[in-house]
């Protein structure tokens, strides 16, 4: 019976690690910036869950990552000169990592930001900040061949080429539903689109495939989830969001 126990024992502990493992693969790290040694600001439960956000203006794609929005609770630093009367940063000034000069910068200040300061001190405040930021996962699936590589492969005209099988993936965006502009609607083509807190467009949406117990118009300015398939239209520097469901926050 001794040997029964301690053979059960040896099996419970192995399954757990094989969990361990399994779980530890399908998470991924969000850093600051597409580099292994820079700060990590949060961690998501899959991959798949990431809502992809374009690179940086001027910024090269860098092999192997994948910019991202990701929407957190962080323990920031702003400068005490920052601080207004109300006891909050100033629209502009910087969300610090840590509380130095040289550290790395989260986010850039708004008014709509959901910051409380925490502890005041002469030189740094602590800050308890709410926001969307841009962040970065690693992606293996991204691989940029080498010079080899490309030499070596076959020309285009004898390779037989098979149809891609489409997946639909549906995304969770947290933010609000307005209407576009004139000059917006006439550009993109799109009625609404759905902003962060920051005011920043984050998709446009097509809701042709809008499944809802009402029209979209009854969700213009609110605070919802948006669930849908999310792509980039080919020669275009935005996103858009096949639009499936619509969900209000209480």
């Amino acid at each position: 019976m001794k040997h029964l126990r301690v053979l059960s024992t040896l099996a419970m502990l192995a399954i757990t690690g094989y969990t361990a493992n399994v779980l530890a693969q399908d998470t991924a790290l969000v850093r600051i910036s597409p580099n292994s040694d820079s700060a990590i600001i949060g961690q998501l439960e899959s991959p798949s869950l990431a809502v992809d956000a374009s690179w940086p203006d001027g910024a090269e794609p860098i092999p192997g990552w994948r910019p991202i929005y990701y929407r957190g609770e962080f323990l920031v630093y702003v400068d005490s000169q920052d601080v207004g009367k109300n006891f909050l940063p100033l629209p502009g000034s910087k969300y610090l990592l840590s509380p130095s000069r040289e550290a790395q910068i989260l986010a850039i200040a708004t008014e709509d930001d959901k910051a409380e300061i925490i502890s005041i001190d002469p030189r740094y405040c602590h800050v308890n900040l709410e926001t969307i930021v841009r962040g970065y996962i690693e992606d293996d699936t991204f691989i940029t061949p080498s010079p080899q590589e490309t030499s070596a492969a076959p020309p285009l005209e004898n390779v037989e080429t098979k149809p891609a099988i489409a997946k639909t993936q549906y995304q969770n965006l947290e933010g609000i539903i307005v209407s576009t502009n004139y000059f917006e609607s006439q550009n993109t083509g799109y009625e609404f689109k759905l902003i962060n807190t920051d005011n920043e467009t984050m998709a446009y949406i097509d809701d042709t495939n809008l499944f809802s117990i009402g029209p979209i118009q009854e969700y213009i300015n609110s605070r919802l989830v948006a669930t849908g398939s999310i792509e980039k239209p080919e020669e275009s520097s935005f996103v858009v969001m096949n639009l499936v469901r619509l969900k209000k926050k209480i």
